[in-house]
């Protein structure tokens, strides 16, 4: 065959590789989470199935090399390819017929490489020109998008997977933490991965912990569809791999610099009623990082190594809108990161992982007014967080169709305050709005460890049209905290001064009193979870894709006693997906999936229901006043008070394990249904609608079975001689609960059966609807873009784990169905209801040298509310209901479902906040200097400095002098804006 009849051979090829796409029937989900996979079919340009081509593939920067040949369908598979870069020859009889085709692997991804080969009987080398990579993976349906390192640089992106997320279609911004919400799920109900391991937030699980962010090399984003390996997330997985070393030596350095010089700051806020909302005029922000990097080989081909040092310094000043106190903050990191490739053999590598992301904070305090700004000094405190991660992953091929993975490794995270004065916390809610008082620093004192042990094994086994996956997956988050508040001796606490409804059941009167609130715990918990999962990807036929899975996982959670309060066990999480490719071709698909999806307890609530919690409030009349009505403040900075009218202790401190959670605590889980179509549009061009539909079929929440309690213990004769009034428990609403606890102290517990009916609490619904419009690739040679625009639709009874239009990053113990009452006219549009969202995204390459990159964004706001105290005698506080002598949430502020005027305003109905626009552009220029890469970029994040509200004041209601209730003129006022523009300047150079 000459060269003029193999380059016309290979255009015909070219041109019919999608119809081999059609015969790739080898069975093809299962994998590994750290890596990804090559498959394809290999034909004859007559149409034919090539069996005995070997497909060959090497590691362009490792020199690690693995190899396949084709079976009587034509079709090979290659797993568990580590991400990056490679050459692919193929051969065929003893003769290379392809040689050192370029594709990129990525994380978590299908490349489907089809060549079509001649079919005349003499083969002789050609080289292959143009692209056999399809854009439609017709073997999975999980939703999502993945991004390479250099993409990322490339881009206006911020460090974090928060800004990655955010790129991703059905991933929202949640309003009041900085984390994301996924399909309409609060931002504490999402999981992270780092080469394999969970680096979710320890404590509350709201995003993840601080890493070195030059060390990742991709990120995954998964959105939905998600298989049976992963659980313990009801919301989505972001997943990540490092970066490794190559058999070439390379060293790098990295500065940037976001001066506050740059900075243009916002116009500051001011309430309507006199005060500031956000003060902007005194806010001031820079931040430098550098990144130096080494890589190679310790031994060729066989040991690499990446090692990274990220110093990072943050300055900022500002003075709190609603306190006197101007600071001056300051963060220091010196984070490292190293990562260890040993290759065996081409078939048996092992990584070894470290980092430390631990930071310094320093908060220089200083008296401030509005008028004269910055005043004397008031002290200095300062606190340390973070820890270290080690891991130990292998992956390793015990044969062409078995395969082993495991994981082990540990992740710590710490942290302390350390302030330098014990003045107490004051509030003056009587003359000062709410504003602080005092030269206090710092008004709580927490000391925290936690240590999370992860042990994780894979199996997978090739089966004719099977793919078999099962493994274990264990995790153990240790936990030991303390809290308790700043002050010595007696004038410890956080002190309010202010004017409170009456109290009876304390025989506290209505009236202006100083309160002293008290409230500490501590101790050593755990938190358990242990899964199998099986997972089964089958081809049914050449068109058709079943990938089934099921997930058996247990959760268990323990109090400081060292007992086990909740025990979630036997839980069933089936998953399917079904992929129809309908033409044959494997340039489009049709797919749905149905998943089930649990959640664990969060640590949160080990320290916040099983530590031995102890909140007590105790009121005194005033004491001496000032001049302008404000209390005289003490030596030991406390305020000056008189006698001690009542003490009302909300929780005593005792840990009994058999009140902490209902006897028949169920789990929190939801359930996923999605259905899409997916459409090569060009050769480097695809596009996309999918629906989804989620539906929290069950929560659990703390509640104060308090008023029901009492009911109780009337109706069945028993004495509370405990004196306890407030049962903060475990449960699901709308279900029975039941508990054991001896009320009477005669040594022997009561068994507390209480019904549905007699709690009130409605059934914890959130539903999220959605439809996903995208369209994704490189139209040219010099642009890659992604675009969706979604509407969604998320309403319910409750957001989830967190509350965020009252700021509680609490999860598990927020507001929400605290009592029956609080929940009233509760149905509606929740927080992360934005119903459109459109993204704009990508890289446009200018010339050789510059690179332009851009990020946009249009979302609708949220719902909007008018929060106020419930009125007595209406709903659930209406009589006979057993609410009537115990309106709880009169307790609460202005925590419920009304208008001022006391008119039912229910979840979302009182408007919605503004459009947020986000326009994000970067400018890069790339060179060649003295044998290395020189790049200068600069971003402008909020190029059009863009100041929309993201979080307002939903407070409908104020409280009068006389007592009486008026509309609040702060209500609607912002409280946050989105981020001012900064430029941020880099500066990198590699070698």
């Amino acid at each position: 065959m000459n060269i003029s009849t193999t380059s016309n051979r290979l255009k015909l090829s070219l041109l019919a590789s999608s119809l081999a796409l059609a015969l790739s029937s080898a069975p093809v989900l299962a994998q590994d989470n750290t890596t990804g996979l090559l498959r394809g079919v290999v034909t004859s340009d007559a149409g034919q199935n090539m069996a005995n081509v070997t497909i060959s593939v090497r590691h362009l920067s490792q020199g690690f090399s693995r190899t396949v040949s084709t079976n009587d369908r034509g079709e090979y598979l290659l797993r568990a390819l580590p991400v990056g870069e490679y050459h692919v020859t193929v051969s065929r009889d003893g003769t290379t017929v392809i040689d050192d085709y370029k594709l990129n692997i990525s994380l978590g991804q299908s490349a489907v490489f089809a060549p079509v080969l001649s079919s005349g009987e003499k083969i002789e080398r050609i080289a292959v020109m143009g692209s056999m990579i399809r854009q439609v993976d017709t073997s999975d349906s999980t939703a999502g998008l993945t991004f390479d390192a250099d993409i990322l640089d490339a881009m206006p992106v911020n460090t974090g997977f928060e800004n990655v997320a955010l790129l991703t279609p059905g991933v929202a911004r949640s309003s009041a933490f900085g984390a994301s919400s996924f399909g309409g799920a609060s931002s504490a109900e999402n999981g992270y991965f780092l080469n394999g391991m969970n680096i979710s937030a320890l404590r509350t699980g709201i995003g993840s912990i601080d890493l070195p962010w030059e060390a990742i090399a991709q990120t995954q984003v998964k959105t939905g569809g998600i298989s049976a390996e992963y659980d313990r997330f009801i919301g989505g997985v972001v997943n990540a791999v490092a970066k490794t070393g190559g058999n070439e030596l390379k060293f790098g350095a990295e500065l940037r610099h976001d001066p506050a010089a740059l900075h243009s700051a916002h116009d500051t806020v001011y309430l309507p009623s006199g005060g500031i909302a956000i003060n902007n005029k005194d806010f001031e922000a820079s931040f430098s990082e550098v990144n130096v990097w080494a890589s190679g080989a310790l031994v060729q081909d066989k040991l690499f190594f990446y090692a990274l040092f990220n110093p990072r310094r943050f300055e900022s000043q500002y003075a709190n809108s609603a306190a006197t106190v101007f600071t001056e903050y300051e963060k220091e990191d010196k984070r490292w990161f190293v990562n260890l490739d040993w290759f065996i053999t081409d078939d048996h590598v092992v990584t070894f992982t470290a980092l430390d992301n631990s930071a310094d904070y320093r908060y220089d305090n200083y008296q401030w007014d509005q008028e004269q700004g910055k005043g004397s000094p008031s002290g200095v405190t300062t606190s340390e967080s973070g820890g270290k991660m080690y891991s130990a992953r292998y992956q390793g091929f015990i044969s062409d169709d078995f395969s082993v993975s495991a994981t082990i490794g540990r992740l710590e995270d710490n942290a302390n305050t350390l302030p330098t004065n014990r003045l107490p916390g004051i509030w003056d809610y009587v003359n000062l709005n709410g504003q602080r008082y005092g030269d206090w620093t710092t008004s709580n004192l927490i000391t925290q460890s936690y240590q999370r042990d992860q042990l994780r094994l894979d199996f997978t086994y090739l089966l004719d049209n099977h793919t078999l996956q099962f493994g274990i997956d264990t995790e153990k988050l240790t936990v030991n905290y303390l809290e308790y508040q700043n002050g010595a001796d007696d004038a410890r606490g956080w002190w309010e001064y202010r004017t409170y409804t009456a109290i009876p059941r304390i025989d506290l009167e209505a009236g202006t009193y100083v309160r002293q609130r008290q409230r500490d715990t501590g101790g050593e918990t755990d938190v358990t979870s242990k899964a199998l999962y099986l997972q089964d990807s089958w081809q049914i036929n050449d068109n058709l894709v079943l990938n089934a899975g099921l997930r058996y996982s247990n959760f268990t959670n323990t109090a400081t006693t060292g007992e086990d309060y909740a025990k979630l066990e036997n839980q069933l999480a089936p998953r399917l997906q079904l992929i129809w490719d309908p033409t044959g071709t494997g340039d489009s698909k049709w797919y749905t999936t149905w998943g089930r999806y649990f959640q664990p307890i969060s640590a949160n609530m080990n320290i916040k229901q099983a530590s031995g919690q102890r909140d007590v409030h105790f009121y005194y009349q005033p004491g001496a006043l000032n001049a302008d009505g404000t209390l005289v403040l003490n030596a030991d900075g406390s305020p000056s008070r008189g006698d001690l009218v009542a003490t009302n202790v909300i929780q005593s401190g005792e840990v009994d394990v058999q009140r902490i959670a209902a006897q028949d605590l169920g789990p929190m889980y939801s359930d996923e249904f999605t259905l899409g179509y997916e459409q090569q549009l060009t050769d480097r061009v695809k596009g996309g609608v999918r629906f989804v539909y989620r539906d929290l079929k069950q929560s659990i929440e703390d509640s104060d079975l308090g008023p029901v309690v009492a009911q109780w213990l009337e109706q069945n004769g028993v004495e509370n001689n405990a004196n306890e009034y407030y049962f903060y428990t475990l449960l699901n609403p709308g279900r029975n609960v039941s508990f054991l606890y001896d009320f009477d102290l005669d040594g022997e517990k009561e068994h507390v059966s209480l019904s549905a009916a007699d709690l009130q609490l409605p059934k914890p619904e959130r539903q999220y609807l959605a439809w996903e419009f995208t369209l994704e690739g490189q139209p040219t040679d010099d642009l890659q873009l992604w675009f969706s625009y979604v509407w969604s639709h998320s309403w319910g009874m409750t957001e989830g784990l967190v509350r965020t239009d009252n700021g509680q990053a609490d999860p598990g113990w927020t507001t929400s169905y605290d009592y029956a009452d609080l929940m009233d006219h509760g149905a509606g549009d929740l927080p992360n209801d934005h119903r459109h969202a459109f993204k704009l995204s990508g890289v446009y390459d200018l010339t050789e040298q510059w690179r332009l990159g851009f990020v946009a964004r249009a979302t609708s706001g949220s719902p909007l509310n008018k929060f106020s105290l419930h009125p007595t005698g209406v709903d659930s506080c209406a009589e006979p209901s057993l609410w009537a002598d115990w309106c709880a949430s009169q307790w609460y502020d202005e925590s419920s479902f009304y208008d001022w005027d006391g008119t039912p305003a229910p979840r979302g109905s009182a408007g919605r906040l503004d459009w947020l626009y986000e326009f994000d552009l970067s400018l890069s220029y790339h060179t060649t200097v003295a044998d290395g890469d020189l790049s200068v970029k600069a971003t402008m994040y909020n190029l059009f400095n863009f100041d929309t509200p993201i979080n307002v004041n939903e407070v409908a209601q104020i409280t009068q002098t006389d007592g009486s209730f008026a509309p609040n003129p702060d209500w609607n006022t912002a409280s946050a804006l989105q981020s001012n523009r900064t430029v941020s300047l880099v500066v990198r150079y590699q070698f």
